[in-house]
């Protein structure tokens, strides 16, 4: 008899997929922890990643703050394909098992690009959830809900370049609750583009690492070797050399 598991595609078959394709798969093709390939595949197929080729004549990445960069990543190009959004945060829950095996009573990302998968994980893990909203300047808040004395808060970021959100979105939870707060001993991300590999001493634990480099712009070598600054938005067929 053929099993659900017979039928499930392996990651030779991921990695030749189109678009059409991946948006057809579905959380139960992934009994299995996801390859860095597949994974990459799947991101570059949703115009989600871009890494410098290393071809001098090829541009490279400005950032929204003005510094260049050799990688660009926008996670939310996955993510709003509610399937795939699905199947990342069933790898991270793989991850979160590996690591942990303690109740968590409640997942929060941050407002707002952590919100969809921060969902997508409570929801597999039967757990409250809920997203820290932006408060003045850079400050994430907690302001709806109590979590109560007992309850086990485990944080979920789509994307972490420095532990800054993270950091941001404690902070809130532990300011607007009136009970102290109780962490799991680790932080899911799905994409890691950082070389912090803990916080507040429990690890962070990814699906997807990149070694994806930053430089003020009068310090870049890209820049000296005569490499155009695009921003990748506004400039990602040109950047990826599609169009």
């Amino acid at each position: 008899m053929t099993t659900e598991l017979d039928d499930a595609p392996s990651p030779e078959d991921v990695v030749r997929m189109d678009l059409a394709a991946l948006r057809n798969l579905n959380l139960e093709d992934f009994g299995r922890d996801i390859t860095p390939a597949e994974l990459r595949h799947i991101f570059e197929t949703c115009d989600a990643l871009w890494l410098y080729s290393g071809n001098p004549h090829a541009p490279h990445a400005e950032l929204t703050s003005g510094k260049c960069s050799n990688g660009f990543v926008d996670v939310l190009r996955v993510l709003k394909y509610s399937n795939l959004c699905e199947i990342m945060a069933g790898q991270l829950v793989r991850r979160l098992r590996a690591y942990y095996d303690g109740k968590v009573d409640w997942v929060i990302g941050s407002d707002h690009a952590g919100a969809t998968l921060s969902y997508a994980v409570a929801a597999q893990l039967s757990a409250q959830h809920d997203f820290t909203e932006k408060g003045e300047g850079k400050s994430q808040v907690w302001k709806r809900f109590v979590i109560e004395p007992n309850e086990v808060v485990l944080q979920v970021e789509e994307l972490i370049t420095t532990t800054g959100t993270l950091q941001l979105v404690r902070e809130g939870i532990r300011a607007g609750n009136p009970n102290p707060v109780t962490f799991a001993p680790l932080s899911l991300v799905l994409v890691h583009r950082s070389d912090v590999y803990e916080f507040e001493g429990a690890p962070i634990v990814s699906a997807a690492h990149y070694d994806i480099q930053t430089w003020e712009p009068w310090s870049c070598p890209l820049c000296r070797r005569g490499s155009e600054r695009l921003r990748p938005k506004q400039n990602w067929a040109k950047l990826t050399s599609r169009g």
